[in-house]
């Protein structure tokens, strides 16, 4: 009996210990109030709606991987809220860089979200947000900013603890699920994303995840930065955020006399650890200034020990470490071309990162570029040619959402995609609408031809060169033209194609050979002499290889 006893005794003991431990789901409640989220800018409010937002702490890790209590907040559209509206989904929203220890999330500060969820299509959706360490409950921390291992384990914690909150109060978590971010907050949403392809693929599927105005490759921003150091028109925050976090929270024990020049080596240590500045009045006081006037040499030079050390440990930590993507998730990544703050040649580094990956029986790419959804599992907006990061990047991004997250449940119902819907998609190419109208009897070809005189105006090449005065006088060019058609994955092949076809007559022997044969349109190559396309294909190649333009891997 006594031996029963001290059986009992011990599982008891056990079981004790075991509820005891935290669990990364676990939460406490610190904080929660009705509050009013606004759709504007400059205090100037278009819409506005009534949330009831919940703050919580939560487990993690910080950046050195050991146990840290974050905070974050689930905050509830207040129709949901109080059962008046259903619940379509969870936005797992990532905050883009703050530097004032007031505008964190718990902070009642709203930072995007709020353009998403107030406005007049009105998402049902009850949105997640992290702190991030250096915020909040762990505002005395380093700031992690763009420390993805870091961030984006926060981002997927706090999701975690928001869905057991939601659990115990029985609320809808409804069907969908998006991961969102613009600035280092997209930085941050493909930290999340690559987490959760690593280690929580069971437990957590994403609809989507939104990235916009992301500095995806840490290491191609600062060597544009670098080629751009003389350059007043270049928003310079970036870069001497990214060594001041990296150099605090890497130890790589450099001295902010030995990084910023004077008066910045003062300015930046008080902006930084004091948390006492706003991003505006940090930006204010930078106005005008490049690179080479804030940042020391040293750090500009990229032969420099000084700049090595900053890129190996930079490097470390890239996001494409160790990660192949989940090929059944779906990406939303947009940047502007002329992007002065965060490079889109960073951004666009995503691109080709996704773009590599083939699945295992066959040569083909789970994420094909292309400006059209549902088409794709990697939907691109790269066609705005704009500076403004914040004003004009920011607010295409969240609009862009706010009109997904809305469009969602239409689309979508018992988790297939809206069959009339999917016929559409399917038929929206160039040349699927050019089709669908000759079937029905209009004559498109002849149209273009009556209207350009019933003849062509030279190869594909000759239209863009007339054209290139026009293309100057719009502020662009042909080369730039040809990035945000790859950008957005409109194959150069096809657009040469589609201009074959509606410049030849329709008595020409090869009229309508190749171009609605699937078939028939893969580059072939003869042994005596490549056809057509091989020829426009190389002789493209050479143009870019002439202009210093690198945006294609050379053809086999």
């Amino acid at each position: 009996m006594r031996k029963v006893l001290l059986t009992l005794f011990a599982a008891a003991c056990v079981a004790s210990a075991a509820s005891a431990q935290t669990s990364a789901s676990d939460y406490e409640v610190i904080h929660e109030k009705d509050t009013i989220w606004n759709f504007g800018y400059n205090d100037v409010n278009l819409y506005s709606r009534k949330m009831h937002r919940i703050d919580i702490t939560y487990l993690s890790k910080d950046h050195e991987g050991n146990d840290v209590t974050l905070s974050g907040y689930v905050a509830i559209p207040y129709d949901i809220y109080n059962g008046s509206q259903p619940c379509d989904g969870i936005l797992l929203y990532n905050h883009y860089t703050q530097m004032h220890k007031e505008f964190a999330p718990t902070n009642g500060y709203s930072i995007g979200e709020d353009f998403v969820m107030a406005n007049p299509l009105s998402p049902n959706y009850i949105v997640v947000s992290s702190d991030f360490q250096g915020f909040g409950v762990t505002v005395d921390m380093p700031q992690a900013y763009c420390y993805g291992d870091c961030n984006g384990q926060a981002s997927v914690d706090m999701l975690l603890a928001a869905r057991k909150l939601l659990d115990d109060r029985n609320m809808s978590q409804g069907k969908f699920l998006f991961n969102a971010g613009y600035s280092s907050g997209g930085y941050d949403a493909i930290a999340t994303q690559r987490v959760r392809d690593m280690h929580y693929s069971d437990e957590i599927v994403f609809d989507k995840t939104f990235t916009g105005g992301a500095p995806f490759d840490l290491l191609e921003a600062c060597r544009y930065y670098i080629e751009h150091k003389d350059d007043a028109n270049i928003d310079v925050v970036c870069m001497p955020m990214v060594l001041d976090v990296f150099n605090q929270i890497a130890n790589l024990g450099f001295t902010y006399d030995q990084m910023f020049k004077e008066p910045y080596n003062v300015k930046f240590q008080d902006w930084i650890a004091s948390r006492t500045f706003s991003n505006a009045a940090v930006m204010d006081s930078l106005e005008g200034k490049t690179l080479s006037e804030i940042v020391n040499d040293n750090f500009l030079n990229t032969s420099s020990e000084e700049y090595n050390m900053l890129r190996q440990v930079v490097k470390s930590k890239s996001l494409a470490n160790d990660w192949t993507p989940d090929f059944s998730q779906r990406y939303y990544v947009m940047h502007l071309v002329r992007d002065n703050t965060v490079p889109a040649s960073s951004g666009r580094e995503f691109l080709r990162f996704l773009s590599k990956f083939t699945y295992e029986d066959s040569s083909e790419r789970p994420f094909m570029k292309s400006l059209v959804p549902e088409r794709t599992r990697l939907q691109t907006n790269f066609v705005v040619p704009d500076y403004h990061h914040t004003i004009v990047g920011g607010i295409i991004f969240y609009l862009n959402l706010a009109a997904t997250l809305s469009a969602y449940p239409v689309m979508y119902y018992d988790g297939e995609l809206n069959t009339h819907y999917a016929d559409l998609v399917e038929d929206a190419t160039i040349m699927g609408i050019i089709q669908k109208l000759e079937e029905k009897g209009y004559d498109v070809r002849g149209a273009v031809q009556k209207l350009t005189n019933g003849g062509t105006g030279g190869s594909f090449f000759d239209v863009l060169a007339k054209i290139e005065n026009t293309l100057n006088n719009l502020g662009t060019n042909t080369t730039e033209v040809l990035q945000i058609a790859d950008d957005s994955g409109l194959e150069i092949l096809d657009l040469i194609q589609l201009y074959q076809y509606l410049t030849t007559p329709p008595d020409a022997e090869s009229a309508n050979q190749g171009f609605f044969d699937e078939a028939e349109t893969v580059v072939r190559k003869s042994e005596t002499e490549p056809c057509l396309t091989d020829y426009y294909q190389q002789y493209l190649y050479n143009w870019l290889q002439e202009n210093n333009v690198n945006i294609f891997d050379q053809p086999e």
